[in-house]
This record gives structure tokens, C-alpha cells and sequence, in this order.
């Protein structure tokens, strides 16, 4: 069903393209070898997480600027049906009741084709399919129309040594690599449909925006990016937040390096260390907050005494809660459910654990993302570097009953 978002996401594409063609991109400092240091052997990945990130960022929040936003509030979950969007949709999931607009679809295709240059020997996992794109063709149209002219900026780019792009993104070879035709979009947006992986192969795992209704309703949304090497262990995590208001919108997390926050441009992390939360000084029974999905499970997820007593709502996905409890706004987030998508989570779990918090199943073990889909003993438990252990231990507790 489209309605009067779909034409509006329109409005947006076409002010994005008279935004592209009238303003030259702002030049950012030159990159230099010092900027991700801190991430060892990983610099090269997070460098390119954090870019890729940063340009689809750009394009949510050109079209924020345009679009008409559509009702909806926490409590109700990440479904929408036709009489909650009286702005509309894109596209209603079929089997999920889940959005999906152009703009997801973009980012996939844009960060897929970038990775895909820059790093061709990695496999891609991304949430959306590109059979939806090909059932509706102004759809397909509009999401490609945004990939190409978000891409675009890289071609361009690729003239101004001033620019902090992927080493692989300024050289001629992309210029002429038909990034942006609509087969190479199609494509690109179909290798998130990951295949087995083979022996010693990684896989980037992005979710285009995590909280598509929070981004159609003005409220919280996640573009999140994973790279997992071939046991499915999380490598790096870049989560973006472009609503983010209170901390640097980017916090970039690489395994056994620890996190670090970025601004929605530039490449150098900053000096953010998130301040001690007025909570982290409380005793167990005074109920620190916390966050649960689904928020139907909070009835019988009791960990703190009173049932409910500390749990708050958060709009919309799951990654928007792994990002609040990394930057210590809540005790902890427990995913109740104990079979789950890797793009949902993977990028969330390792900057929770980097962050200094800790990130397991119920029963204390490590997550591991073997395919697109994984399981879980009792569901993820995730605590804060601010939360006591008597704290995570009643989460933990409360997970296993």
C-alpha cells in the first residue's frame, strides 16, 4: 500500500538530488594513519564502517528535512498497519507487518557496493530484499534514484583529496564501475541474501535502518553495520544514530579494542567518555532503568521485585536500545526472544561489550552469528559498564526463570 509518505519519501529524493547538484560536498580533513590506531588490525574495517555509516546518515537526515512523518509511539511495537500511517509507508512487509521505505533500501544497495569495493573478498548480509524492489517499480525506482546520487558524492569525491572516503572509493576504477545503474543497484542489494559462508570468509552484516518506524515517526532509528569473521564472532559494530542528540551520533566498536564515538563526519574519533548516570549509584532494589523486547514480555520479566519497576520504553528496534544501555542511559536491555536475525544484533552486542558492559545469553555465554538467523539460550542479557554485578546478575536471573 502506498501512501502519503511514499510521495513524500518522493518530495525528499528529489530536494536530496537538487541538494546534490547545487552544493558541493564539504570538505572534511584529510584522513590521516593516526585516526583508527586504536582499532590495530581492524583500522582498515572501521575506517570504512564509520564512512559508510556517516554517508547513509547523510541521506536519512536529507530526507528527515522533507518528509511528512507518520503517527505511532513506543508502546506498540515496530509493527504498523494502514490505520497507523496517516503519513503512509513505502512498503507493509509481508508476514511481519513491519515497514520497509526507499530508504532502506538505498542504504543497502549504497553501503553493499561500497564494501563490496572496498573490501571484494568479504561476503554481505543485509536485511531487505531485492524481489520487493523488483514487485514495485516506483519503488525500485526512488531507492536507486537515492542510492545514486548518495554514491554519487564518493564519485565526485574522488577529485578532492580533501575528502575522507575508503582508500578503494578515490580511485578510477570506481568512476567507471556503473555503481549506480539498476542492475548493479539490484544486484548489490541481492548480496544481502548471504549464502553459507565458506572456510576463513568474513561477512559485513548491515541493517539499513533498524527502526524503520522510528524514522517514519520522528523517533529513534539505528543504521547499524557488523563485520563477523567466519565463526560468527563480531569483529567491529559502527552504530549511527541520526536523531542522536545528547553524545556524538556514532559509536564505532572494534573486538578487544574498546568503542569510540564519532561525529557524523570525519574519520578521527573524539574524546567522548559518557558521563556516570545518576542510577549507577542506587542499590539493586531501587530498580535502575532497563529495557526489554518485545515490551509484551515485560509482564512476567520481573527482575527487580515490582513487576515493572524501572522499565522504560524506547522507540524503535532493537538497536536503539543495545546503543542506550553502551552509552549507560539504562542498566541493561534483555532481547527476551530466543530466536533471532544476526543485522538486529550483532552490531549492538559488540558495543555493548566494548563500552566495558557485558553482553551474553541468559546463561552467561557468548552470542555467536553463524548464519542470518540464531539462537539463543534464554534470550541476550545485556548490562551496562555502570550496572553493579548484583544488578546483572538480576537480569540474568530473572531471564533464566
Amino acid at each position: 500500500p502506498y501512501t502519503t509518505l511514499f510521495r513524500s519519501l518522493v518530495a525528499a529524493a528529489l530536494a536530496a538530488t537538487a541538494y546534490h547538484i547545487a552544493v558541493k560536498p564539504v570538505a572534511r580533513a584529510r584522513r590521516t594513519s593516526m585516526s583508527s590506531d586504536w582499532a590495530g588490525d581492524l583500522s582498515a574495517e572501521v575506517e570504512a564502517a564509520v564512512a559508510a555509516v556517516q554517508r547513509a546518515m547523510r541521506l536519512c537526515n536529507v530526507l528527515a528535512g522533507d518528509m511528512e512523518l507518520a503517527d505511532g509511539d513506543a508502546t506498540s511495537g515496530k509493527t504498523m498497519g494502514a490505520c497507523d500511517t496517516t503519513a503512509g509507508i513505502s512498503l507493509i512487509k509481508a508476514g511481519d507487518d513491519t515497514p520497509v521505505t526507499a530508504a532502506d533500501f538505498a542504504i543497502q544497495g549504497m553501503i553493499s557496493g561500497l564494501l563490496r569495493m572496498e573490501f571484494p573478498q568479504d561476503r554481505f548480509m543485509g536485511e531487505e530484499d531485492a524481489a520487493e524492489l523488483r514487485a514495485e517499480p516506483s519503488l525500485c525506482a526512488l531507492a536507486q534514484r537515492l542510492c545514486s546520487e548518495f554514491s554519487q558524492g564518493a564519485r565526485d569525491a574522488a577529485v578532492d583529496d580533501n575528502l575522507d572516503l575508503p582508500r578503494n572509493l578515490m580511485d578510477e576504477g570506481q568512476r567507471e564501475s556503473g555503481l549506480n545503474s539498476r542492475d548493479t543497484f539490484l544486484a548489490d542489494v541481492d548480496r544481502g541474501l548471504e549464502p553459507p559462508r565458506g572456510e576463513g570468509e568474513r561477512c559485513w552484516v548491515l541493517d539499513p535502518i533498524d527502526g524503520t518506524k522510528g524514522f517514519m515517526t520522528g523517533q529513534g532509528f539505528v543504521i547499524g553495520l557488523a563485520l563477523l569473521d567466519a565463526h560468527g564472532d563480531a569483529l567491529v559494530g559502527v552504530m549511527g544514530v541520526p536523531p542522536e542528540a545528547e553524545a556524538p551520533p556514532i559509536m564505532a566498536a572494534a573486538r578487544g579494542r574498546g568503542l569510540r564515538w564519532f561525529n557524523a563526519d570525519g574519520a578521527a574519533p573524539l574524546s567522548h567518555e559518557p558521563p556516570k548516570p545518576d542510577w549507577a549509584d542506587g542499590a539493586p532494589a531501587d530498580a535502575p532503568p532497563w529495557l526489554i523486547s518485545p515490551q509484551s514480555a515485560s509482564a512476567s520479566f520481573v527482575p527487580f521485585g515490582e513487576a515493572g519497576a524501572g522499565l522504560q520504553t524506547l522507540c524503535c528496534g532493537s538497536m536503539i536500545k543495545y546503543h542506550a544501555c553502551a552509552a549507560g542511559r539504562v542498566a541493561g536491555f534483555v532481547q527476551f526472544e530466543e530466536e533471532l536475525k544476526t543485522w538486529d544484533h550483532a552490531c549492538g552486542l559488540i558495543c555493548v561489550a566494548e563500552s566495558g558492559g557485558a553482553a551474553t545469553d541468559a546463561q552467561g555465554r557468548p552470542v555467536v552469528f553463524p548464519g542470518r538467523g540464531f539462537k539463543v539460550d534464554g534470550g541476550v542479557v545485556c548490562a551496562s559498564r555502570w550496572a553493579s554485578p548484583e544488578v546483572r546478575q538480576a537480569l540474568l536471573d530473572a531471564a533464566k526463570r
